[in-house]
């Protein structure tokens, strides 16, 4: 039987390599959105984080996914993706109400 965990490892890494992209980018935006003092920046910093957060939990429960069955966990551990899609959601609801909270006062006093 032909193993294909090399197929696996690569695109591991390059979820990877895209985690670790993506929040050096998350970063520098929320320096320059604090420096600008900018709510649109901040706002897609906010977006970047979301989406830095969905891929880190999507590179970590993927790994953790291939464990198979125990005494615990009869069924494996491949349902951990819904933790990732949870995570995911949060993170955009809290995101969105931190960038309202933010953008509604500067409506009424703009800087």
């Amino acid at each position: 039987m032909h193993d294909h965990s090399h197929i696996s490892d690569q695109s591991s890494q390059r979820i990877g390599w895209a985690f670790a992209l993506n929040v050096g980018f998350t970063i520098i935006e929320f320096i320059g959105g604090l420096l600008t003092n900018s709510t649109a920046i901040m706002a897609d910093a906010v977006h970047d984080l979301g989406d830095s957060l969905s891929i880190g939990s999507a590179w970590v429960l993927n790994r953790l996914a291939r464990k198979g069955a125990n005494p615990s966990f009869t069924y494996g551990y491949k349902r951990l993706s819904m933790l990732g899609a949870l995570i995911n959601g949060m993170v955009l609801i809290l995101g969105s109400i931190w960038v309202l909270l933010q953008a509604i006062p500067r409506i009424f006093d703009p800087v």
